[in-house]
């Protein structure tokens, strides 16, 4: 059974569909959690982004902030489950098995500061081996509407919502979220190579108008990179 390591925690990812990669510890180590206190998971996989979110906060000086990791997937709750259990912020991570649209219509209103999502992207249904693994990629179990409408109910006034997608989805991410009211407050778009085209976005929503947005394009092993995922990698 492999263990994936980073500084200072471990976890196991060999019941969930969707297994931890490079995406995840890019996007952990860039979303912002500054001043959270309440943080939501929305598919939630192995449970890596918020133990991550965890590590910043309680490295930020924060002891008191809760995070809630939900998942629709059974082998991912377990997973999330166990690998919170064993981490050094067992008292502040939770994980349920329950989808982000049932969650926000049982939740109460503005309950959370920030929520991130590494969510579905393909439009229809992907054609894999694996019945959960492409449930976990289709936006036939989570739209980008939906997210939204949950994201809307559950965040504070000044609330943000972070995610990572690809490119093209992404940019129909910050159209749709346009449309319906939200100010895209920061954006990276991340590239495999120099001169390549993005291949990833990384984006963060906010109900409250910036004062600026903040962009910025960052290249897989670059400088920034290393530099943003240092606290992370061994």
């Amino acid at each position: 059974m492999a263990v994936f390591r980073l500084k200072k925690f471990s976890l196991k990812d060999y019941r969930c569909a969707m297994k931890i990669g490079a995406d995840s510890v890019l996007f952990g180590s860039w979303m912002d959690v500054s001043g959270a206190e309440r943080l939501l998971d929305a598919g939630s996989g192995s449970g890596i982004l918020a133990l991550m979110a965890a590590q910043r906060l309680a490295e930020a000086g924060v002891s008191d902030f809760r995070i809630d990791a939900i998942d629709i997937e059974p082998g991912a709750v377990a997973d999330s489950c166990d690998n919170f259990a064993v981490s050094p912020w067992a008292d502040n991570l939770s994980a349920r098995q329950i989808s982000l649209q049932d969650f926000a219509d049982e939740a109460a209103p503005a309950s959370y500061d920030i929520i991130f999502c590494n969510p579905p992207y393909y439009d229809g249904s992907p054609s894999s081996r694996s019945a959960e693994r492409d449930a976990a990629r289709s936006t036939d179990t989570l739209s980008r509407r939906d997210l939204l409408f949950a994201a809307a109910k559950l965040l504070s006034e000044r609330g943000r919502l972070s995610l990572i997608l690809p490119f093209d989805q992404g940019k129909k991410m910050i159209l749709e979220a346009t449309l319906f009211g939200w100010f895209l407050t920061r954006q990276c778009f991340v590239k495999t190579k120099k001169g390549a085209l993005p291949k990833r976005l990384m984006l963060e929503f906010s109900p409250a108008a910036p004062s600026r947005l903040e962009t910025e394009t960052l290249v897989i092993g670059d400088e920034r990179y290393r530099e943003l995922t240092s606290g992370f990698y061994l």
